[in-house]
């Protein structure tokens, strides 16, 4: 069975204490997941451990999103009276199916796929997020970004957000210490140029946070979803079979320029080839800048020629 790659990566900064915290669990049955991500806030001397316990809960609970917020929130209640949090939480049962959403405050889903880009799913319950619906400027509207409208302590059953968002290669979830200083375009940006690599990503978007003036807790915890099995050889072992097949290649050969071509936007070739008896085969260190492909011993450029290195 192929299951989920799950990789967070959560900073401190300055705060005097970590009151970030997150959670996530692979569904042993299928290829499915959990993961929870809360913001702890407010002066209640257990906010850090409340956090941990509200992720914690919901990750272990069963059911829809709506029903883990639900159980995080009792358990807030319960164990830790007057603590609060802000907090969302994501569950998908099957690679294919949807992922369900929910979630209180201003912690938030994205997701990813290269045809549809960077998406996100909630809606923080903000007084800022409230002056936009309102038609108020953002610049006047950030101002109260920090400022909630709910809380998972102070929620009402009914009240909790919920959505659904479409199967995706990758789902990001980001408290306030991520997204209120990287701007989204950077974020897309970043998440296009990791999204292959979990554990990559969610360190340069806390990287990235902290470059944008972040003295605030700061989490990113990525799920990169199973990559499908083709059955079918892929364009690159067709050409690289083909060349395999001929014994070498030439100057003028039509297929290693397409493979040139595809290399340059990012689709790895990993394999072999031989020519005149000897043996090379591609690296995956392309810098996606300047349309070449290279291999060990040979270098296949835009300029239609190669290089024996």
């Amino acid at each position: 069975m192929r299951t989920p790659v799950i990789a967070a990566d959560s900073d401190q900064g300055p705060r005097a204490d970590q009151e970030d915290a997150h959670s996530h669990r692979i569904l042993t049955s299928s290829e499915g997941w959990c993961a929870s991500l809360a913001d702890g806030f407010g002066d209640h001397p257990r906010t850090g451990e409340a956090a941990e316990l509200a992720a914690r809960t919901a990750t272990e609970a069963e059911g829809s999103a709506l029903d883990a917020l639900r159980a995080a929130a009792e358990a807030i209640a319960r164990v830790h009276p007057g603590a609060d949090c802000a907090m969302v939480h994501a569950r998908q049962g099957d690679t294919d199916d949807l992922i369900d959403i929910a979630w209180v405050g201003d912690c938030r889903v994205w997701t990813w796929s290269p045809c549809e880009g960077l998406l996100r799913h909630t809606r923080d319950h903000t007084q800022g997020q409230r002056m936009r619906d309102r038609g108020i400027s953002d610049h006047l509207a950030r101002i109260r970004d920090h400022a909630l409208t709910r809380s998972v302590a102070t929620v009402l059953p009914d009240d909790i957000g919920t959505a659904t968002a479409p199967a995706a290669e990758l789902v990001l979830l980001t408290s306030d210490g991520v997204h209120d200083h990287v701007d989204e375009l950077l974020l897309a940006e970043l998440v296009d140029e990791h999204a292959d690599t979990p554990e990559a990503l969610a360190r340069v978007l806390i990287e990235a946070a902290r470059e944008g003036g972040s003295h605030d807790n700061a989490t990113a915890l990525v799920v990169r979803s199973p990559m499908r099995v083709s059955e079918h050889p892929s364009r690159q072992e067709l050409i690289l079979g083909g060349l395999d097949l001929v014994g070498g290649f030439d100057e003028e050969e039509p297929a290693l320029r397409r493979l040139a071509e595809d290399r340059a936007v990012g689709i790895a070739c990993d394999g072999f080839l031989s020519r005149d008896g000897v043996t090379y085969w591609c690296t995956k260190d392309s810098d996606h800048t300047d349309h070449h492909v290279s291999w060990h011993g040979v270098t296949w450029a835009e300029s239609e020629s190669y290089h024996v290195s």
